[in-house]
């Protein structure tokens, strides 16, 4: 496999310990080295930047431009399973179509000569929602570690519905599935970026999740119809999104996961009304104590008729109704 130089991103004899153009010594080389990786004559994977439930990201460099990018690849455990190999390279073609300043931009898809797949993407500086709700020290959050104020929670959230939203107009609409503070990246200047689209999914397409089963997302996000195995529609987006906004609203969750299966999350999603955001927020203001309970309703035609309506009454504070 094909190696470059990470000072001067020259091309490298295979198996040399020194690049002949600069002289600076080179990263090892074999196949569980990633450092120094050329993919496609074009990008050089660099450092690690952390690791997912079934990937890692590594920061690399866009050899043309000179540009810092994101390099996206499967975890080595899961390289075997062509399953995440499908869903991964789903990731790929969802984003490949997508192109909105509120969605991470997709640069290139490449499979190097073992068939290992890598996405390319921009490199986002900031720092997850989750990240920000937990108080990280570079946050400038709210007033305090998990709870963001109404204004910054509507800044936030009205982004998302725009990301979402666009998702959901395309030709071939897409659901993204896994909607989440983990998923959703905010930039030191405010600007907000929905990420991770690995099991979105297509209304023409066929899902990698049989029928019946509860979905592949995350059980605290998930909606009721992805529980019970139902056809997906943009609705279960706005749903997952109405978690997470009342996540960021109230410091945690409306059901809050206690067995390592989440059975008792998942029949809740189905069966049990969200507790009262003013048990955690008493003073949420009304417009937003609305939204949470219109985008939480267990059955999708009661939800807002779409996630721009959804902004719509945010930004209102209510006075659209939607």
């Amino acid at each position: 496999m094909p190696y470059a130089c990470l000072k001067c991103l020259s091309p490298c004899e295979s198996q040399s310990q020194f690049c002949i153009s600069c002289g600076a010594p080179l990263p090892p080389q074999g196949p569980d080295e990633y450092t120094g990786r050329m993919l496609g004559n074009r990008y050089v994977i660099g450092s690690l930047i952390g690791k997912g439930g079934m990937g890692q990201v590594f920061r690399g460099t866009d050899r043309f431009t000179k540009k810092p990018v994101a390099i996206k690849g499967l975890l080595p455990e899961f390289l075997r399973s062509e399953k995440f190999r499908l869903r991964f390279a789903r990731e790929g073609e969802s984003l490949f179509n997508v192109g909105h300043p509120n969605i991470v931009q997709f640069l290139a898809f490449w499979e190097d000569s073992g068939r290992e797949p890598f996405l390319v993407m921009e490199l986002l500086e900031g720092q997850s929602l989750r990240s920000l709700l937990d108080g990280s020290p570079t946050s400038g959050g709210g007033a305090s570690p998990h709870i963001l104020p109404p204004f910054q929670a509507v800044a936030c959230a009205v982004q998302v519905l725009d990301g979402l939203y666009h998702l959901h107009s395309l030709p071939r609409t897409l659901v993204h599935r896994d909607v989440k503070p983990e998923n959703i990246w905010v930039l030191p200047t405010g600007t907000v970026k929905l990420m991770d689209l690995g099991i979105a999914k297509e209304l023409q397409g066929k899902a990698l999740t049989a029928a019946g089963q509860h979905g592949i997302g995350t059980v605290e996000y998930m909606s009721p119809e992805e529980i019970q195995g139902f056809r997906l529609t943009p609705a279960a987006d706005q749903y997952s999104f109405g978690v997470t906004l009342y996540c960021k609203l109230c410091g945690r969750v409306p059901f809050i996961q206690i067995t390592e299966v989440g059975m008792e999350v998942l029949d809740a999603h189905v069966h049990a009304p969200p507790p009262d955001p003013r048990e955690f927020a008493p003073d949420l203001p009304d417009f937003l104590v609305r939204a949470l309970a219109r985008s939480l309703q267990k059955s999708p035609p009661d939800r807002f008729p779409s996630c721009f309506a959804m902004k719509r009454w945010l930004l209102s504070e209510g006075r659209e109704a939607a």
